[in-house]
């Protein structure tokens, strides 16, 4: 049975078949995505499969050439990806000792407009509020909890009944990378927690279950998120990743530091420096209620 993160296709060179397989290990073991590796595997597959020398012969113009042939019909940002991908691949190469330079140039990556996070404005927060006062006691938790958190859709729907402390407002959430991170959440979002602690039939394990217990995936929570903002009228779809970027507009707005909002979002490569890590924990919790409240 082929692993998840080995190629399917039988490559022209068996070398770059090894050595492929090694750097989509490699991305395995340092918890990358499936949906990652999934695309890291389709595109190197269809490059090194019209590739008949071994990757360390493949000049800059052969590349050059054959992305031209095939792929300048793309968009600047898949564009952008797939030359990720090729060089992350020799990157890989280079760090194993297996090549001395990579064959890929800097300056074939276009330059990418910057894209402006999609959040609600604060008309449009108010109404998506108030429409969720009319849910049920797990969904309006939900939404408060998206929206004062900055939690990925991922990690709420990981979240467990033991990681979080109600008096406190703290949460523990597993991010990216598989790396846990504490999160704070509002008094009134702690209230919510009580009135559904009271309501929730099963005070173990995952928070959010449907009736009879099971945990809500990821795809049920957007489908819920996505049926708020239909009712609420909103102009656009809303799904919990503009509760993200709202929460980190609003914090931004009410004039807290760049590297405080990285670290509440458990971002890493802001390029800011991360001075609440040293700070003690009464005093992380007291920045986030002056902001948040």
């Amino acid at each position: 049975m082929t692993n998840n993160w080995e190629l399917n296709k039988k490559l022209p060179n068996q070398v770059n078949q090894e050595i492929i397989n090694d750097f989509l290990l490699s991305l395995k073991l340092e918890n990358r995505s499936e949906k990652t590796i999934y695309y890291y595997r389709y595109f190197l597959e269809r490059f090194f499969g019209d590739m008949i020398e071994p990757y360390s012969s493949i000049s800059s113009e052969t590349i050059l050439q054959w992305f031209f042939a095939n792929q300048s019909h793309l968009k600047e940002v898949s564009l952008h990806s797939r030359l990720s991908i090729l060089s992350s691949f020799f990157t890989f190469c280079i760090k194993e000792e297996l090549l001395l330079k990579s064959p890929i140039k800097s300056r074939w990556y276009p330059r990418l407009p910057k894209s402006v996070p999609k959040y609600l404005e604060k008309g449009e927060l108010a109404i998506t509020r108030l429409q969720a006062e009319s849910l049920s006691p797990r969904n309006r938790l939900m939404v408060e909890f998206l929206l004062t958190s900055g939690c990925r859709v991922s990690e709420i729907a990981g979240l467990n009944w033991e990681d979080v402390d109600i008096a406190n407002r703290t949460a523990r959430v597993l991010g990216k990378g598989k790396k846990v991170r504490q999160v704070h959440f509002t008094e009134k979002c702690a209230v919510l927690f009580e009135r559904y602690l009271n309501y929730h039939k099963y005070k173990t394990g995952a928070i959010f279950v449907s009736s009879i217990g099971a945990r809500l995936g990821i795809r049920r929570i957007q489908i819920i998120i996505n049926e708020l903002g239909q009712n609420a009228e909103l102009s656009s779809r809303l799904f919990p990743h503009r509760f993200r970027h709202s929460f980190a507009t609003e914090l931004l707005a009410k004039g807290a530091e760049l590297s405080f909002i990285a670290d509440e979002l458990g971002h890493n490569d802001l390029g800011t420096t991360k001075i609440y890590a040293q700070l003690p924990k009464q005093e992380i919790i007291s920045l986030y209620r002056k902001f948040m409240g």
